[in-house]
């Protein structure tokens, strides 16, 4: 008879230590946490071990019995206000300390129903459910397999370069970006709160309210030494995006250095951050100008967005500055040329140029009338650019300015499509604005706006500021009726709402397990983008 191992959640055969992770059965899960094997909402999370904790409460592996796979399990129990006694699962809040509770409750649920809303941003692992039991609140995450940010920088050697940095940070900065417009901060951003999955993306963890990572909010601030902003450690100091733009550069300062900066209050404001040599050689001159910014002691002084981030981590020297360059060391080397060249006597310089042209259009002649004869068919346009009537209508510096083009048209197209086709030579660069927008015209994920407008002419490399369509604020609600619950709460996430199992009523019509209907709506009612939506599923027949 095979057996869920409560430390990793995979079927053994009742070994009394798991064969997979090592973890013994008679293991003893001390208070205040759960007790070991508990189910929570009416047996359909199994409870295994802790996972981690800290003064907001306890991170526990779990098990859903509905989709059958593994989760993480959030139980909102902050230390000092609430204790369980061992092998309890009541929680009991200190006398006199309710209101205190309640406040912070309300910022937890409001908080991570915020974090549910955002399904799309992959950076951030998918929240399946929210609710209350044991006098606390929980929510249940997606589990996923990686390891630890630490020892993916350890096994690559003690650090990355900016090229593999790139490609793990930048959905990262996108993440953060979308966590804000939403209102969410993190300002735990650290390589302790960074996971490396097995398809090799960064997967942010460590969610908590602002008061657990702040100074002077009556707990045990948890501060992330090395990444934690100055600000963080001064009591009644407003936390902002810059303080969540220091954390994020902290922990890329770690991945390209292998270190983390000094503690912020240990930093002088002026002060400069050393950057070992062999790093900073390597390192592209607009990365280095960035790390200084995110890193400024004084958030004032720092970058502030994490768009502002994005794009200074995205610039690149443009074309024309290239050719610039190029045409400048040209006539430095010709110049050098002529000043160094030794005088030659005989037939003058210029004779031999004139000579050397004459030569190449007789070589020209003669391949072009051989070519022609071996192709009767072929026009002289080979040779000669007849001008049309399309190309006179061009002015002669738009047609010879290999820099120029015209806005494209991105409204009405797909943002996902585009930015999967971005590459580093691309014309331009697209970026999402921080805030998205209902759109009654446009269906979710497409392009309802952009910036600069579209068929004005700029240079190559400009970047264009899209906002996205959420679809219409106003969602109708599928047919779920007999479906499996975790089919049933796909379809809903997929129209933008948050599906929550709420009652399990007896059915003789619906079998054991699936979804009976609505418990406040009916199929085809309309309801608000991010409504919590419970369904009613069925425990089979009264008396079967």
């Amino acid at each position: 008879m095979t057996q869920l191992c409560l430390g990793c959640m995979k079927e053994t055969t009742g070994e009394q230590i798991c064969p997979y992770c090592g973890f013994d059965r008679s293991t003893d899960q001390p208070a205040p946490f759960l007790p070991l094997g508990v189910k929570l909402q009416q047996d359909k999370y199994l409870v295994g071990r802790k996972i981690t904790n800290n003064a907001e409460g306890a991170r526990y592996i779990g098990y859903s019995e509905t989709m059958h796979s593994p989760v993480i399990i959030h139980e909102f129990m902050p230390a000092g206000i609430c204790g369980r006694a061992k092998g309890k699962t009541n929680v009991v809040i200190r006398e006199g300390r309710e209101g205190q509770y309640k406040l912070l409750n309300d910022k937890f649920l409001s908080y991570y129903r915020t974090i549910a809303s955002l399904r799309e941003l992959s950076a951030v692992a998918p929240v399946y459910d929210i609710f209350t039991e044991n006098g606390v609140s929980y929510t249940v995450e997606e589990y996923y397999d990686s390891i630890p940010f630490t020892e993916f920088i350890k096994r690559r050697g003690g650090s990355v370069d900016w090229n593999t940095a790139r490609q793990l940070f930048m959905p990262l900065v996108t993440a953060l970006s979308a966590l804000h417009a939403a209102g969410i901060g993190h300002y735990g951003v650290s390589p302790e709160n960074i996971t490396v999955t097995t398809a090799g993306k960064l997967r942010l963890s460590g969610f908590a309210i602002e008061d657990i990572r702040s100074t002077g909010a009556g707990f045990d601030a948890e501060l992330m030494d090395g990444c934690a902003a100055v600000e963080q450690y001064t009591e009644n100091s407003q936390l902002t995006q810059a303080t969540d733009i220091y954390g994020f550069t902290a922990t890329l300062f770690y991945a390209l250095t292998g270190r983390l900066p000094e503690n912020s209050c240990n930093r002088k404001p002026e002060g400069k951050l050393p950057i070992p040599t062999a790093v900073f050689k390597k390192l592209p001159s607009h990365v280095v100008t960035a790390i200084a910014g995110g890193l400024q002691v004084s958030a004032d002084k720092r970058i502030q967005t994490f768009e502002e981030m994005r794009s200074q981590l995205s610039a690149a020297p443009t074309v024309k500055a290239i050719r610039a360059e190029a045409n400048h060391s040209a006539m430095q080397s010709q110049a050098a040329r002529y000043r160094y060249a030794p005088v030659k006597k005989g037939v003058p310089g210029y004779a031999w140029g004139i000579l050397s042209v004459l030569t190449c259009i007789l070589i020209l002649v003669i391949f072009g009338i051989r070519w022609i004869q071996a192709h009767p068919e072929s026009s002289f346009s080979f040779f000669i650019n007849t001008p049309t009537e399309e190309s006179e209508e061009v002015s002669s510096e738009e047609s010879i300015d290999p820099n120029a083009l015209y806005i494209p048209d991105l409204v009405g197209m797909s943002y996902a499509d585009i930015v999967a086709k971005q590459t580093a030579d691309s014309d331009y660069m697209v970026i999402k604005a921080n805030e998205e927008m209902f759109s009654e015209k446009y269906a979710e994920g497409i392009i309802a706006e952009q910036t600069p407008e579209p068929n004005v002419k700029a240079d190559k490399k400009v970047t264009i500021v899209v906002k996205i369509s959420k679809g219409s604020s106003n969602r109708q609600l599928p047919v779920i009726a007999g479906q499996s619950l975790e089919t049933a709460v796909k379809a809903l996430n997929e129209q933008g709402f948050i599906a929550s199992p709420g009652n399990y009523s007896a059915s003789d019509t619906v079998e054991a397990g699936k979804v009976i209907g609505y418990e406040n709506y009916n199929a085809g009612d309309v309801a608000p983008y991010g409504a919590k939506i419970s369904i009613n599923v069925s425990t089979g027949a009264e008396n079967s």
